[in-house]
């Protein structure tokens, strides 16, 4: 019992002094999910004109709704290379923004509509595509820490001649996802992409279909899943790092890590095809409390026992629930539904590689000598990664 005051009572310290140091302050920005930039998602549709048509009003039309943060473009950030709000000189008028009542941000919006249609770029075969605001809508969300949704409609004119679109945006304006969608077409034969920022569709054909590659669908989800780790999962990062420094010699590290992987695959699965609903609001801080507590018993503990191996578990399970909320934000390619999952799966494991592989080979070999490894690499590690997770626990409870 004394031993575990002592080590509460370290632990509560060396959050003091991490919250003072301005040096790791930069790092905690960085792990605000309030202020992270995510892809918007565009979902597309065409319709044609009548037969007999010959008024303008009856030609056919793209129609696309846009769900993106529309702060970030009235702020004038750039989110082709800004990663978190609070690192760009706008941050202030970011958060100005954000604080906005949802019908203030709308009005800015529409005002603003001239200059956010200079930066679409649309075609209709090599015709460039003229559009107009028909709705927008902004989520009524009170916590102001969390960025908030907004959709805008937006269409344009489509004469009969027109065979295919293409679709895409200034680069500033970040990445993208574009998801057609059909009322008669099967969901196996419609346009599903990623685009990085800048990038404009591949042709997108109005009669007919336009058949997504396996492949491209393969890549598109397995980069957005190894994102989602680096850089823009920090908590699942020191979740990792909070395993590694348990044990860097490679036989505990795998099972801990192939546990790990066991469990979130299994919640991704589950959550992605609607066996499991969790609120994100309740997620998000039980994975801050998550990497809390690896850290601790790092602290505590010098040698795997099972019981941390079923926390583990229980842990991979909660964090399979995040990786599905980014899921539910993004959407998986319609009719290419296990393709994508699976693919997405692939990029998170690879992404936690990326994390892994580094440090292994750094600590390691030190890991060797387990006495001074542990206390001047393991311990002042979990220190600090426990010291973060707690800054996550509590700006996300406030932040709900």
């Amino acid at each position: 019992m004394k031993n575990c005051k002592a080590l509460t009572y370290r632990l509560v310290l060396a959050v003091c002094l991490f919250v003072i140091s301005p040096l790791t302050m930069s790092a905690i920005s960085m792990s605000a999910i309030a202020h992270e930039i995510r892809p918007a998602v565009a979902d597309l549709s065409m319709t044609s004109a009548p037969p007999s048509a010959d008024d303008q009003a009856l030609l056919g039309r793209l129609s696309i709704t846009i769900d993106l943060n529309a702060e970030l473009f009235l702020a004038g950030l750039d989110a082709s290379l800004v990663r978190d709000t609070d690192d760009a000189p706008q941050g202030k008028d970011y958060d100005a923004l954000r604080a906005l009542a949802a019908d203030q941000l709308a009005q800015k919006f529409t005002n603003q509509w001239p200059d956010f249609e200079k930066a679409l770029d649309g075609l209709a075969d090599d015709r460039p595509l003229s559009f107009q605001l028909d709705a927008i809508e902004v989520e009524d969300n009170p916590a102001v820490t969390l960025p908030r949704s907004s959709k805008i409609q937006i269409s344009a004119p489509l004469e009969p001649s027109d065979a295919n679109v293409r679709f895409g945006w200034n680069a500033t304006l970040g990445p993208l996802v574009i998801r057609q969608q059909s009322q008669t077409e099967k969901l196996e034969n419609l346009y599903t992409a990623y685009l990085e920022p800048g990038v404009i569709s591949a042709p997108i054909k109005r009669q007919g279909v336009t058949v997504q590659p396996v492949l491209m669908t393969m890549l598109d989800y397995a980069k957005i899943g190894f994102v989602h780790i680096v850089p823009k999962g920090l908590d699942h990062i020191l979740f990792v790092l909070g395993l590694f420094f348990y044990a860097a010699r490679w036989r505990p590290l795998l099972g801990q890590v192939t546990l790990f992987t066991l469990a979130h695959t299994t919640t991704l699965m589950l959550a992605s095809t609607g066996h499991i609903v969790v609120s994100p609001n309740l997620v998000e801080p039980l994975i801050a409390a998550s990497i809390i507590y690896v850290a601790f018993e790092n602290l505590r503990s010098e040698r795997l026992h099972a019981g941390r191996l079923l926390v583990i578990f229980a842990f991979g399970l909660l964090h399979g629930l995040g990786f599905a909320s980014v899921l539910g934000d993004i959407g998986l390619a319609d009719g290419q539904f296990m393709v994508s999952l699976i693919s997405f799966n692939i990029g998170v494991e690879l992404g936690q590689l990326a994390v892994l592989v580094p440090a292994f080979l750094l600590f390691g070999v030190a890991a060797g000598n387990a006495l001074w490894y542990r206390r001047l690499i393991a311990i002042p590690s979990s220190y600090l990664i426990g010291a973060i997770g707690m800054w996550m626990l509590i700006t996300r409870v406030f932040a709900n």
